[in-house]
């Protein structure tokens, strides 16, 4: 009979999407694909063991979490050293 792993599953795929959507003008819904990936990685590691599935889906909703902060501040320090230029254009 065949374990059902809908959880771990459920993990790997929002791990996936998130870091896809993390580069994108959605990158608010990848990360929070990514944060209920880590969400469904505990609770199907407890209610369905520990598995490679599991453990895939946590580490890259993290990697997700990990690019998403680093974006953010890349694009404020880009916009903000682009609304400092401006002011000083400007006056």
């Amino acid at each position: 009979m065949e374990e059902k792993k809908t959880l771990s599953l459920l993990s790997l795929i929002f791990g996936i999407v998130g870091i896809v959507l993390t580069f994108t003008p959605a990158s608010i819904a990848g990360l929070i694909l990514a944060i209920l990936g880590m969400i469904f990685s505990n609770i199907g590691k407890k209610k369905e063991g520990k598995n490679g599935m599991n453990t895939a889906g946590f580490v890259l909703s993290l990697i997700a979490i990990i690019l998403w902060i680093i974006v953010v501040v890349i694009v404020s320090i880009v916009l903000g050293a682009g609304m400092m230029a401006l002011a000083a254009l400007g006056g």
